[in-house]
């Protein structure tokens, strides 16, 4: 510091003392107010109240744009457009902090004081901008990544491929600078490789192994058949993690794989049934109808799913089986009349049924085992419209009616007034036969034809629900 320097400075600091109560008048002054000698970013403050010192920032921050070229396109924004501002509030105070310093007025009368504006940055906006101007001059680059191939059966790998992002230099600290220094400018954007996050080297690591996965076998046994889990379903079982869009090492979607267990132990489950038995008065089986099947339901479902995830993860294949809790099926028995076990039908004692012998022609009412009428001759259908054969019942009934069908060439036909119908089956019936003479052979659509005067004992011996029972 210059003896001249020192002079003035005391002299300055001397001043107020030496004014008495003008030096007091000056410091009350200016106490709320911008020093003498206060600039902000080039321009004079002074004696501006802190209001009006942040009205006078605003106004200038809101004024300041930014001519950015970036390769063919150019734009003009302003701070806020391009994720910066300037605070208004913290920028006054900092231009009043000096009011604090008794030494600050002294100095103010002879100096200068500068200050640059408070800037602000919205880090998100600032990024996307520079995104789009990235895209804008056609420098996008992209991460490799790890994806399911087409078939889904498998994990392929898109290769990355370099990018560039803006220097920041030519768009961030430009954008910054003239915030601060509450200006336009203009400014063009340069451009900088940069590496992928993720390298083709990368997704590579991390395909291979998640492929490894996918290719261990993996097979549950029901105890009657094997279930492998194919390609695209282990593919869905394996998920890539992404941190940051950065993939891990592959893992093993538990979930998944329990989706894929239950289902096969919802396929392997069977409720019990029961079977049914044909036994005598007494309660001698005589026959078994059909089985009784015993019911099953996997209780190990949980530990094959932890086994198979264990399994992927661990590099190795898995075989298992399912295990079993099982509920016994059992029988339901019907009492067969003496006798009546080895007929075609084997009826209850004292059940009325019909026994259709289609070898003989004939027709035979039955109660339990004992014949009660016939066997008497009918027809049954021709070689190109048979009977059906099974065990039927009576299902309804008419004592007249028109019957109408096709014959076996295709041409319609149409009989009036048959009496004494009853359908056992679909449009098969035992009913008369007024236009036939004779009786004992096959020769009809199917019905049954029987003499008028037999269809009608039949009629009335068979309520609906009376078995038919059709046999060679």
């Amino acid at each position: 510091m210059t003896k001249r320097t020192k002079a003035l400075l005391a002299a300055a600091v001397a001043l107020p003392m030496a004014l008495g109560g003008v030096g007091t008048a000056y410091a009350t002054h200016y106490q709320d107010r911008a020093l003498p000698g206060s600039t902000l970013a080039g321009t004079s403050v002074s004696g501006l109240a802190r209001a009006d010192l942040v009205t006078a920032i605003r106004d200038r921050a809101d004024a300041v744009t930014v001519e950015v070229t970036a390769g063919d396109s150019q734009r003009t924004a302003s701070l806020a457009d391009l994720g910066y501002g300037v605070d208004a509030e913290a920028t006054a105070d900092a231009v009043l902090a000096a009011n604090g310093s008794w030494s600050s007025y002294a100095t103010s009368l002879y100096s200068e004081r500068d200050l640059p504006a408070v800037v602000t940055s919205d880090d998100a906006v600032v990024a996307e901008v520079a995104t789009r101007l990235v895209e804008d001059a056609d420098r996008v680059g992209r991460d490799a990544a790890v994806r399911l191939s087409e078939d889904e059966d498998s994990f392929t790998v898109r290769k990355a491929v370099p990018g560039f992002t803006v220097d920041p230099a030519t768009f961030q600290d430009a954008v910054r600078a003239a915030a601060a220094s509450l200006s336009s400018t203009s400014t063009v954007v340069e451009f900088v490789e940069r590496d992928p996050a993720v390298t083709t080297a990368d997704a590579r690591k991390v395909a291979k192994a998640a492929n490894a996965m996918v290719g261990r076998s993996v097979v549950v046994s029901d105890g009657s058949e094997d279930h492998e889990a194919d390609a695209a379903t282990k593919a869905s079982w394996v998920t890539v993690p992404l941190t940051d869009g950065v993939p891990g090492m592959p893992t093993v979607d538990a979930k998944a794989v329990t989706a894929w267990v239950d289902g096969l132990a919802d396929e392997a489950h069977r409720d019990p049934s029961d079977g049914l038995r044909n036994v005598s008065p007494s309660g001698d089986v005589l026959s078994v109808v059909t089985e009784a099947v015993d019911g099953r339901s996997v209780n190990n479902a949980e530990g094959v799913t932890e086994a198979v995830v264990a399994a992927m993860g661990g590099g190795r294949k898995y075989a298992g089986s399912f295990e079993y809790d099982v509920a016994e099926g059992g029988y339901t028995d019907r009492t067969v009349a003496v006798g009546a076990e080895n007929l075609a039908y084997p009826a209850a004692p004292g059940e009325k049924w019909v026994d259709v012998n289609l070898s003989n022609y004939t027709i035979t009412g039955y109660v339990g085992a004992d014949v009660v009428q016939g066997p008497i001759k009918m027809v049954d259908g021709a070689p190109d419209t048979p009977t059906v054969t099974g065990v039927y019942r009576v299902y309804h009934k008419t004592p007249m009616m028109t019957m109408r069908g096709q014959n076996a060439d295709g041409s319609d036909y149409e009989t009036e007034d048959v009496p004494w119908v009853s359908f056992f089956h679909r449009g098969y019936a035992l009913h008369g036969a007024y236009w036939r003479d004779s009786f004992g052979y096959s020769g009809s659509h199917g019905c049954i034809n029987l003499p008028v005067e037999v269809a009608k004992w039949f009629y009335d011996f068979a309520p609906i629900g009376t078995p038919v029972a059709s046999h060679h």
